[in-house]
C-alpha cells in the first residue's frame, strides 16, 4: 500500500512539472507573438513609401527588388504568427484537460 500511495505521489508530481512546463511555453509563445505583431506595426506606412519610391525611374529596380524582399519577410512574418498563435491554442486546450 505504501509503494503504491509513493507511485501516485511521484506521479502527481511529475504531472504538476510537465503542467508547469507546459504553462511557461505558452507564456513565452503569448510573448514572441506580442514581438512580432510590434514588428508588423509599421508595415504599411512603410510599404506605401517604398511602392511611391519604386515609380522613380532612377533607381526603379533597385526598390521593386527591396519591395519583394519586403513582401517575403512579411509574409513569413505573418505565416510565424499564425504557426505561434496555433500552438498557443493547442496548449491552452492541452492546459483545459489537465485542469
Amino acid at each position: 500500500r505504501w509503494l503504491e500511495f509513493r507511485r501516485v505521489l511521484f506521479r502527481s508530481q511529475k504531472e504538476a512539472e510537465r503542467k508547469e512546463e507546459f504553462i511557461q511555453e505558452k507564456a513565452n509563445l503569448e510573448q514572441e507573438v506580442k514581438e512580432l505583431k510590434e514588428k508588423q506595426l509599421g508595415r504599411e506606412e512603410l510599404y506605401a513609401k517604398l511602392k511611391e519610391d519604386s515609380k522613380i525611374r532612377w533607381h526603379r529596380d533597385e526598390y521593386k527588388k527591396l519591395l519583394k524582399r519586403f513582401d517575403e519577410y512579411y509574409n513569413k512574418l505573418e505565416q510565424k504568427i499564425a504557426d505561434k498563435e496555433q500552438q498557443i491554442l493547442e496548449l491552452t486546450k492541452l492546459l483545459e484537460v489537465l485542469n
